[in-house]
């Protein structure tokens, strides 16, 4: 009983002398009380009975909970208060309160505090493998042990947490987590049959735990020593290729690796050759095209196993077309280390260029360019010769003109002199193209025709006019736009962008103003619908232009082999 009470038979007035008084007492007025009874200790899930004693008699009791946690029985309106103490997962105290109203309607209230102590039952642990299907467990297989048929016997318990430890067995053994209902780890490598025991300890949702233990049986192997060199692998050119033997395994878990290449007829340089895990750099696909590597792994008592893996080596896929011969990196002023964070996306480190150290050549040229020299036969000359007739581009495989030495006075000058110039004039099957202009024979050209771009790609080609199958072949024509692009080399920054150790004989840039080399793409820019310009290219900066194709511009020719 707590001291929120009303009291027993209170009386209203205290009893007065009886003295001789003219007038009489007031009747005695006693108001309500109620007692809740004694503060009880009880058990969760236990009957409890509460009696509550109220006056005067004849009147009304509500019983109800103040705190402490939710009774499904209240409230009660009995004198006496039957419920079941409530299920709980940790002590709780019900503040009780019973309200009284007596036949005069006075009020009077109690309270009681009923102390409930949680009864936790202990889980049960269940240990089973589930994994592999077919038992024993051998080397590499997966091995599954689950708790998950664990339980907690409390009506609405449960397990919260596992938690799983090693007690013994192999100490390569590396299982998965150790706080999940399941665990797993691969049969590790053994040279003598052991047993691995577990201990599973399961916590239940009010802290109570209980452990079990079970043992799992692993058998030996042979061999004993595994060498695991990796999947064979397909790569390209210029690759880093990694060699992966950290998969290999001996039963102390400690290796030494040793890499070698099978003998071939181009060695590559392995950065770590002792080390599990090394790599090269993929040479060019015409140097080779397949490596293959053994691997030796030793273990701690001296016991060796190997594994061979197979690298094929496809070309790299850097098209038919070449780079702008850029090796430099650069800010917005000045040369710069191409490591640089600040101006990212550099040229030089994208490209054909970028493995100009690595591609194989056929011939030579400076980043990724290769040429190879022909004389007027289109036999292959020595990269050294001085006296050639025609360049072979071994990335595109078409082959160039190279212009003879500016000598004699226009219009007296060879066919394929450097300081002629053309308008611009093209024909298919005898048509000439839209736009095109033959301007005056023997004017700045020796043709005696006209002297558009047309007249001198028909007499390169007649043997009965020009020259007897020019560099071995009648098919000279103009290059397109993409193709004279490709000669362009920008790492000569102060002279003309083209290779003149290669293309020798540029016209001097008096003769015009300039040294614009036709195109066959004409251009719509500024002409409304009439396709009077086509676009040059300027041999001094690589910068291109559609000009009007009455003008006059330098041409080199191309023919595809």
């Amino acid at each position: 009983m707590t001291a929120f009470r009303g009291s027993w038979c209170l009386l209203a007035l205290l009893l007065s002398g009886c003295g001789g008084g003219s007038g009489g007492s007031e009747p005695t007025q006693v108001s309500a009380s109620v007692n809740a009874g004694m503060d009880q200790e009880v058990t969760e899930k236990t009957d409890v009975i509460l009696n509550a004693t109220g006056s005067p008699a004849g009147g009304t009791f509500n019983w109800q909970v103040v705190s402490g946690a939710t009774v499904s029985e209240f409230p009660i309106t009995d004198q006496q208060a039957s419920f079941v103490a409530p299920d709980v997962k940790a002590n709780v105290d019900l503040l009780i309160q019973v309200d009284y109203v007596a036949p005069d309607g006075s009020l009077a209230s109690d309270q009681v505090m009923v102390s409930v102590k949680s009864n936790n039952q202990l889980p049960s642990v269940n240990i089973t493998q589930t994994a592999p299907e077919t038992l024993p467990a051998t080397y590499q297989d997966t091995i599954t042990l689950s708790g998950e048929g664990s339980s907690d016997p409390d009506e609405n318990g449960q397990i919260v947490a596992y938690q799983w430890q090693q007690l013994s067995g192999p100490s390569t053994i590396q299982p998965s987590s150790l706080n999940n209902a399941t665990l797993s780890f691969i049969h590790p490598l053994l040279d003598t049959a052991q047993t691995s025991v577990w201990k599973l300890t399961v916590t239940d949702d009010e802290g109570g735990q209980a452990s079990n233990q079970f043992p799992v049986g692993l058998l030996a192997n042979t061999p004993v020593v595994v060498a695991n060199a990796g999947s064979d692998q397909q790569v390209q050119a210029f690759d880093t290729v990694t060699l992966d033997g950290s998969k290999s395994d001996t039963v102390s878990g400690q290796k030494q690796c040793s890499w070698r290449q099978i003998p071939a007829t181009t060695t590559v340089s392995l950065s770590a050759p002792n080390d599990c895990v090394t790599s090269f750099i993929a040479p060019d696909k015409n140097v080779l095209s397949k490596a293959e590597f053994e691997l030796t792994v030793t273990d701690s008592q001296n016991r060796t196993a190997t594994d061979n893996v197979v690298v094929d080596i496809e070309k790299k896929p850097l098209g038919k077309l070449n780079d702008s011969g850029q090796l430099a990196c650069y800010d917005n002023n000045t040369a710069i280390a191409c490591n640089s964070d600040s101006f990212s996306g550099q040229d030089a480190l994208r490209g054909r260029d970028y493995f100009a150290t690595q591609v194989a050549k056929e011939g030579r040229g400076n980043a990724g360019f290769d040429f190879t020299k022909l004389n007027q036969f289109a036999d292959e000359l020595p990269d050294d010769a001085t006296d050639f007739a025609c360049i072979r581009d071994n990335v595109s495989g078409l082959i160039w003109e190279v212009k003879e030495a500016s000598a004699g006075t226009l219009p007296n000058t060879s066919t394929r002199n450097a300081q002629n110039s053309y308008t611009w004039a093209l024909s298919v099957d005898g048509t000439f193209a839209e736009g095109s202009v033959q301007s005056t024979a023997n004017t700045s050209c020796p043709q005696d025709s006209h002297c558009g771009i047309q007249a001198l790609i028909d007499e390169v080609n007649n043997p009965a006019t020009g020259e007897q199958s020019y560099c071995g072949g009648n098919n000279w024509r103009l290059p397109t736009y993409m193709e004279l692009l490709g000669l362009l080399d920008f790492s000569y920054a102060n002279s003309a962008v083209i290779d003149q150790s290669l293309f020798p004989n540029l016209p001097a840039s008096a003769l015009l103003g300039h040294r614009y080399y036709w195109t066959t793409q004409s251009s719509l820019d500024g002409t409304g619908t009439a396709l009077r310009r086509a676009y040059v290219v300027d041999m001094d900066t690589g910068n291109d232009f559609a000009v009007e194709k009455s003008s006059k511009a330098f041409v080199r020719l191309v023919r595809n082999p």
